[in-house]
Order: C-alpha cells, then structure tokens, then sequence
C-alpha cells in the first residue's frame, strides 16, 4: 500500500515537472530588466527562447522572433552549439 501510494506521488510529481518545462518553454520572460529611471527609449525589456520584446512608457509592446540561432544573443548561441 505505501509502495503504490509513493509511485503514485512520484508520477503524480512527474507529470507536474513536464507541464512546468512545457510551459516555461513557451514563455518570454526568461530574461527581464526594468528601465524605469533610466533615459532610454524602452521602459520595460523582456527575453526568451522564441523573441525578445520591448515595452514603451507608452505601453506599446514590439517583439522580434528569433528565426534562427544566429539570432540569439552570444552567450545562448554558445550554450547550443552541436560539437562535431
């Protein structure tokens, strides 16, 4: 009885860590900076894996998508190079 009810749980938690990648995948806020006090053009920056985006004082939002990873900043395009 103790045996099923710990696999359940672990499977039950299982299930819970593949939403949560799958769902942190997906989203744009892996990287974020506040640009408040700042003198620059853009309020609010945010990154993720598929585009970074900008936020102005306005509210507007541009985002750029990332085509390929030569788009990427350096230090992601490091990180997903293929050894040969």
């Amino acid at each position: 009885m103790a045996a099923t009810l710990l696999q359940t749980a672990g499977f039950l938690l299982g299930l819970l860590g593949v939403g949560a990648l799958i769902a942190a995948t997906g989203m744009n806020n892996w990287s974020s900076q506040d640009r408040e006090g700042d003198v620059v053009t853009s309020v609010y920056t945010y990154k993720g894996l598929w585009q970074t985006c900008e936020m102005g004082s306005s509210g507007f939002t541009e985002c750029r998508p990332f085509f390929t990873i030569i788009g990427l900043p350096g230090h992601l395009t490091h990180l997903l190079q293929v050894p040969h």
